[in-house]
């Protein structure tokens, strides 16, 4: 697998904060308002965010050789999640700027002000659940064997039959 490339990311925060963009202001246009974002919503972001550090340093320990309870099939798990968790990081970090931006038109109101703090701290959280997965994704990376021959096997010159 892989790592996930910034690129992609900024690409899928974009696309996320664009259309979020476009909804919300659809909805104000109509008179609406668009989804109260709770302060709790930062709460998931940055509980998974030390979670998967924490599980990411086993498999840290396991790819160096160093004992560790985290089993391969389990390191294979967390490295999954470390990219399930940068993609779907990147587009709730989409998702809460465009809520920020909608906000800002009236943050003399009190609803809008909370929506823009709240949806502030949000944002903080996925970026360091995004920065996590990203950091997890590198110590998951196995360096290669030294004891592996080239990539051009053993029969080096030899015609294949």
């Amino acid at each position: 697998m892989n790592r996930t490339s910034w690129q992609t990311l900024v690409l899928i925060a974009g696309v996320v904060g664009l259309a979020t963009f476009f909804v919300l202001e659809n909805i104000e246009a109509r008179g609406g308002l668009g989804p109260p974002v709770p302060y709790l919503s930062a709460a998931g972001p940055a509980v998974l965010s030390v979670v998967l550090l924490r599980l990411g340093q086993g498999v840290r320990r396991l790819v160096r050789q160093e004992p560790t309870s985290i089993t391969p099939i389990g390191a294979a798990r967390v490295v999954v999640l470390a990219k399930a968790s940068a993609l779907v990081g990147a587009a709730l970090v989409g998702y809460f700027g465009a809520q920020i931006l909608v906000a800002l038109d009236n943050l003399s109101a009190p609803l809008p002000r909370q929506v823009a703090l709240a949806a502030g701290l949000s944002l903080l959280a996925c970026l360091a659940l995004v920065v996590a997965a990203m950091v997890v994704e590198r110590w998951c990376r196995v360096p290669p064997d030294d004891e592996d021959e080239p990539s051009g096997g053993a029969n080096h010159g030899a015609t294949p039959a």
